[in-house]
């Protein structure tokens, strides 16, 4: 046999189990971790961020209440409530704001009141009243909540 290669015939080099740098399996431990790690950093930055990362916050005063407040979608909206009472009812609409809290939490606020995240751009309204039992009608709060994209 010939030294000399033929027209239209290729020859296929085998790599060699052991490499120069280090053994075949552990360059491929490296990159098996290397892809495992930066699958890890992509996912996480496809997540979409809370408003806590990057969203304003926007504080309802009692004096914002008969008015209306602009926002943007992601920003975080605290309501404080407008006068003291054990017990409230909230009225909002979720396609708009999500709140951030139990349900036990709606109807009794802390100091610091409710907490929204504005999910969606659009008009919406808010309403607080409070529970009083045994009197007449008690007053309704509402505020008009105008969020930006």
């Amino acid at each position: 046999m010939s030294s000399r290669r033929s027209p239209g015939r290729r020859s296929l080099t085998v790599p060699s189990v052991v490499t120069r740098g280090g053994s075949f399996v552990g360059r491929a431990g490296c990159a098996v971790a290397l892809l495992l790690a930066l699958a890890n950093c992509s996912s996480a930055s496809m997540a979409p961020r809370r408003a806590a990362a990057g969203g304003a916050e926007r504080i309802v005063a009692p004096g914002d209440f008969g008015g209306s407040v602009t926002v943007r979608v992601g920003d975080v909206v605290i309501v404080r409530p407008p006068m003291n009472a054990a017990q409230w009812q909230v009225a909002y609409d979720a396609a708009f704001l999500e709140f951030q809290g139990t349900p036990d939490n709606l109807a009794h606020p802390d100091a610091s009141g409710w907490t929204f995240h504005a999910v969606r751009a659009g008009e919406t309204s808010l309403t607080v009243t409070p529970v009083m039992r045994g009197g007449p009608n008690p007053p309704r709060f509402s505020v008009g909540i105008h969020i930006d994209a």
